[in-house]
């Protein structure tokens, strides 16, 4: 058997290869497609770029959330940031009605526990131990409801001392931010939530707003954070639509921004070590008139953390094993390309996992594997390949490597370059900054200070790391962030 089979210890076989690997770098440059604006995000900051001064525009300070977006022509951005809320009233008046609904009910549950137990529980609230504001401190908003409400018989068992210690607890929320780029401070706050959101996608037509939403219920034990995908209409009253759950991070819209590709889980606990089955799947989400096909959530008795549910048909569109960091991006002509596992079957336990880059074709329904071996072994780390970048034109890909490397393949003539050199690899396995396409012909990258791209004549090393530009050949172009002061401080 050949490498390119995957060891069978199938509840185990990717736990010491791949769920241990670490997460998908939160610092980011993103670009316009043709590569004129970037938005970077680094630390909890915000900045515009210029594609050709590499001037810097300030556009948060503080507490930015990963993964923002700029859109395809550079017109808008969508970034998510976190927000203490002081005061009950204030933060509940902003939420969803269906996430206003759940602190209210789980207030109540909370109650009957306080009542049941005669108190606090080894000094802590006794929440319900199920539900979706179990996780982090998403609790602390129906333990705050309860304290600033309290009536006759909670204000006897929790007293004075129990009541302050709940009205302390600190109450958190996240919120969506679109703005155009060229006048960022006329921000409008597109969507608000209890739970963290992120990985937005402006979509190509510029009508909508696609996003992470945390929605995992309860607390799973070595377990993954659970996202659920959203969407938010910029030119009505939808703001979140629920689309899927248990999705992975990387989706993509489909160019006439009518429909959406994901990656979603099977199984409904995704704890590591699991052997867990993932579909490709494509959801149309609006209709011809680009009118979102939404219904209305309606809200049970526990609430809800969308406002609408998805009516469009979904399409299966392949089987993979589902990994939380997989991606998928549209190619032309339909086509989508998506990391994923190589699973041959049978397999010995000797034989290692492989991870490459597939593309599925909607004429055809088949599925091909577009990388040869030789490229695939270079980029076999899971988390590497499963951030992969294609052109703008989608001619090229982008193949991060270990160690803040990567390299560049072009479809057609099978041509591999590598920027850079093995002797300028740093940082750990997976990379601390991921490269990007800059227009077609450009690739944006993070080199060390001991990079031959920086080191004047007599250094040893450069002052610091910088953001350097490579064209698609893989030749040295510019050092981009030459003039830009320390960011990470």
């Amino acid at each position: 058997m050949n490498n390119r089979k995957m060891g069978f210890g199938l509840a185990a076989f990717y736990v010491a290869v791949i769920f241990l690997a670490g997460c998908v770098p939160e610092d980011s440059l993103q670009w316009s497609e043709d590569g004129s604006t970037g938005l970077l995000k680094i630390e909890e900051a915000l900045y515009l770029v210029d594609g050709k001064s590499g001037e810097l525009t300030e556009i948060a300070k503080d507490n930015v959330l990963p993964w923002p977006d700029i859109s395809d022509d550079g017109k808008l951005i969508a970034y998510g940031e976190k927000v203490d809320c002081n005061s009950l009233s204030e933060g509940l008046k902003v939420l969803p009605p269906g996430q206003v609904k759940m602190v209210k009910y789980y207030a109540e549950r909370l109650r009957k526990n306080v009542l049941k137990t005669g108190g606090l529980s080894n000094d802590r609230f006794p929440f319900p131990e199920e539900g979706l504001l179990l996780p982090g401190d998403y609790r602390n908003w129906s333990i705050r409801y309860l304290c600033e409400n309290a009536d006759g018989k909670i204000l006897e068992i929790l007293g004075e001392t129990g009541i302050e210690k709940g009205k302390e607890k600190e109450i958190v929320c996240s919120r969506i931010i679109v703005s155009p780029s060229k006048s960022p401070d006329k921000r409008r706050i597109v969507a608000t939530s209890i739970f963290p959101m992120t990985a937005m996608k402006l979509s190509p037509n510029g009508k909508f707003l696609s996003y992470l939403m945390h929605t995992q219920e309860g607390q799973v034990s070595n377990a993954f954070e659970e996202y659920g995908l959203f969407i938010a209409s910029l030119e009505t009253d939808v703001k979140a639509m629920r689309v899927s759950h248990r999705v992975a991070l990387g989706y993509d819209w489909r160019p006439d921004g009518k429909a959406i590709a994901y990656i979603e889980a099977d199984s409904k606990n995704l704890r590591h070590g699991d052997f867990i089955v993932g579909t490709l799947e494509e959801r149309t989400v609006a209709d011809v008139n680009d009118n979102l096909l939404a219904a209305p959530t309606g809200l049970p008795d526990q609430g809800s953390a969308g406002t609408h549910q998805c009516t469009g048909k979904t399409s299966e569109l392949a089987g993979v094993i589902f990994y939380p960091w997989l991606k998928v991006v549209y190619g032309s002509g339909g086509r989508m390309f998506f990391s994923s596992a190589v699973l041959l079957l049978p397999a010995s336990r000797r034989d290692q996992a492989e991870w490459s880059l597939f593309c599925y074709d909607p004429v055809t329904a088949t599925v091909a594997d577009v990388l040869p071996a030789s490229v695939s072994n270079y980029s076999g780390e899971a988390m590497v390949v499963t951030q992969f970048a294609l052109s703008p034109d989608g001619k090229k890909a982008m193949l991060p490597m270990s160690k803040n490397r990567f390299l560049i393949y072009r479809f057609g003539d099978g041509s591999v370059v590598f920027p850079l050199e093995e002797s300028e690899e740093f940082g750990e396995d997976i990379p601390s900054f991921l490269p990007d396409w800059k227009g077609n012909d450009e690739i944006s990258a993070l080199v060390s200070e001991y990079s031959r791209f920086l080191k004047k004549e007599g250094q040893q090393e450069h002052d610091r790391k910088e953001i350097v530009i490579f064209g698609a050949d893989g030749k040295f172009q510019r050092v981009l962030s030459e003039n830009w002061p320390d960011l990470d401080k």
